[in-house]
């Protein structure tokens, strides 16, 4: 049972910080008004922060969040896994991805502009 409760806090946190960090990304380069999470991902790719690829598997992930956060009763943790396992590589790079964009929209951060 422990393991099950981590594993839907993990897949939890993962999404969160996502859809954080894609809003974040569209507050601060002023892209157009997401209406929904999907969205978010969805400018992403448009404003080519995410390849097409990354962003339709992190949508994968995105999606579970309705599951986790209102039907919590009905996880299927099995499903969980293997949206981790499919979405692996995407989360990976994601980190890099916004880093990458970020450099080439602001340039070189420093401390000592």
């Amino acid at each position: 049972m422990r393991k099950k409760k981590a594993l839907e806090r993990i897949v939890h946190l993962l999404v969160e910080c996502i859809l954080d960090t894609g809003n974040d990304m569209i507050d601060g380069f002023i892209m157009r008004d997401p209406g929904s999470y999907d969205d978010i991902m969805d400018i992403l790719v448009d404003e080519k922060v995410v390849p097409e690829v990354e962003g339709s598997q992190l949508k994968k992930l995105v999606s579970s969040r309705k599951t986790l956060v209102q039907q919590y009763q009905e996880v299927v943790h099995h499903d969980l896994l293997q949206v981790i396992s499919e979405v692996e590589q995407a989360l990976e790079v994601f980190p890099s991805r916004i880093r990458t964009y970020l450099e080439q929209e602001l340039g070189p951060v420093s401390a000592f502009k």
